[in-house]
């Protein structure tokens, strides 16, 4: 679950996490979609593509549809898995959803990987206990005072 380059910025996290998730979603990736989901202008997009491109992890053609290689795949798969847990854990603990959404995007680029996979576990163990239920309800109460 890591990502091993120093060329992997937060930044190209970003846009390969979101190329990833378009591609589960819809089958296919467009700089309107990365755009848009970014909040970010597709001339951006664009040039992020051109670097991501010279990086080896998309495929793309002037107006057509970027597809994922190999390595972008792994990273977006990567990065969307962290975010995906991150929030679950946020949220099991009783933070609202969209707050738990803008913090995971903040904290699955920072986090160790041994505190992702503490974490991964605890949702693990709270899920195969079946008391662990109660303990979380009374953790929420004890947190709303």
């Amino acid at each position: 679950m890591t990502v091993n380059s120093p060329k992997i910025t937060r930044s190209v996290e970003d846009y390969l996490e979101t190329m990833y998730s378009l591609e589960q979603e819809k089958g296919t990736i467009r700089v309107k979609d990365v755009a848009q989901n970014l909040g970010i202008k597709p001339p951006s997009v664009v040039e992020a593509v051109k670097k991501l491109s010279q990086m080896n992890m998309v495929s793309y053609e002037r107006y057509g549809t970027i597809k994922l290689k190999d390595e972008g795949f792994r990273i977006g798969e990567i990065i969307s898995g962290r975010h995906q847990l991150l929030k679950d854990f946020l949220m099991l603990l009783g933070v609202d959803e969209e707050v738990a959404e803008k913090d995971a995007c903040s904290m699955e680029h920072v986090m160790d990987v041994s505190t992702l996979n503490k974490f991964k576990k605890f949702i693990e163990f709270t899920d195969a206990h079946t008391d662990a239920y109660d303990f979380i309800e009374q953790y929420r109460e004890y947190s709303k005072k």
